[in-house]
């Protein structure tokens, strides 16, 4: 007998994180071992800890729970839920508990038999995924609509399919450019450096040392990385076909600076020399419609381009990630 009780304690404290009797009416708790009894409140040796379970769910789950208890006692049927207790003081933990009632010699229930698994961590990582998952559709839908807007601006501004083809070819590449970028980042953000270069990448191997590019640490989220890209992007095609870079002396400059009592303004200029003299578009095309409208509202700030005859220029004002303290 004393063989058979030490193999039982053996496997109830090897079984479960807890595991528990409890009177016919559900009132009264008795712990009778597993992982988790150490981490319960102290209690009198052989007492009973009484309202356990009322007093450590959590409040929000106790009308489930009590749903639950109800159904099992009116049916005889076996309890499971899954809720949050109080296991310690103050930290609330989920768990799956699962009871079975026992039957005396007369048939009725002379109490009831369960076990509770702690599940936090599983739980925990089930809202993970499920913020992951809200994420990505929003990710997804956001990129989309930029795609969307891309082909149907560049189909309206084309004259040819050929030209359409190769525009928006470039811009889906440099979206994907992007893209990768803050997927090795686990899209929590790119730095200002990293969205410049790889923005004007395109326009390195025919221009490679005509760029002038510096500025400051800083970092932007994941929608304001994509949208100063793409600008970028813009900026870059147009100057290679009829700005800066469209002569061999041409030349383009490209700084930022932090600004803002707390240093997370950040404010970037893009400038173009030395090319031929500019003059305002006629008509206003995909870039220009990006660059002064959907760029403030994506960027959620503020950009003024100027067709200054001897360049073009974009100023650019958004928010960095703010810094931890």
């Amino acid at each position: 007998m004393r063989r058979s009780e030490n193999r039982l304690s053996a496997m109830v404290n090897a079984s479960s994180d807890l595991i528990y009797r409890i009177s016919p009416d559900w009132k009264e708790v008795a712990v009778v071992g597993g992982r988790a009894a150490d981490r319960l409140p102290k209690a009198p040796t052989g007492s009973v800890r009484r309202g356990w379970t009322t007093e450590r769910i959590h409040p929000d789950d106790r009308a489930r729970v009590a749903e639950a208890i109800r159904r099992a006692q009116e049916q005889l049927a076996p309890y499971e839920a899954e809720h949050r207790v109080e296991i310690e003081a103050g930290q609330w933990s989920w768990i799956n508990s699962h009871a079975v009632p026992i039957r005396g010699a007369d048939g009725s229930v002379s109490e009831w038999f369960g076990a509770a698994t702690d599940i936090t961590q599983r739980v925990r990582q089930e809202e993970h995924l499920r913020l992951l998952v809200n994420e990505l559709n929003h990710r997804v839908k956001n990129t989309l609509a930029i795609v969307q807007s891309m082909v149907s601006q560049t189909l309206r501004n084309c004259g040819g399919n050929a030209r359409a083809s190769e525009m928006i070819e470039s811009r889906l590449q440099a979206l994907a450019a992007t893209h990768d970028v803050l997927t090795r980042k686990k899209w929590q953000g790119a730095t200002v450096d990293e969205i410049v270069r790889t923005a004007i990448a395109h326009c390195l191997d025919v221009a490679a040392n005509r760029f002038e590019v510096q500025g400051s640490d800083g970092c932007l989220e994941p929608r304001r990385a994509v949208a100063l890209s793409m600008a970028l992007h813009e900026l870059c095609t147009n100057a290679m076909k009829y700005g800066a870079l469209s002569t061999p002396a041409g030349h383009v400059e490209i700084h930022w600076s932090r600004r803002g009592d707390d240093g997370n303004a950040l404010v970037l200029d893009w400038r173009e020399r030395d090319g031929p003299t500019v003059e305002a578009p006629a008509s206003c095309g995909f870039g220009s419609r990006l660059l002064e409208k959907g760029l403030p509202h994506d960027l959620g700030g503020r950009v003024t381009l100027a067709f200054d005859p001897e360049g073009v220029h974009c100023h650019i004002e958004t928010s960095l990630i703010r810094e931890q303290d």
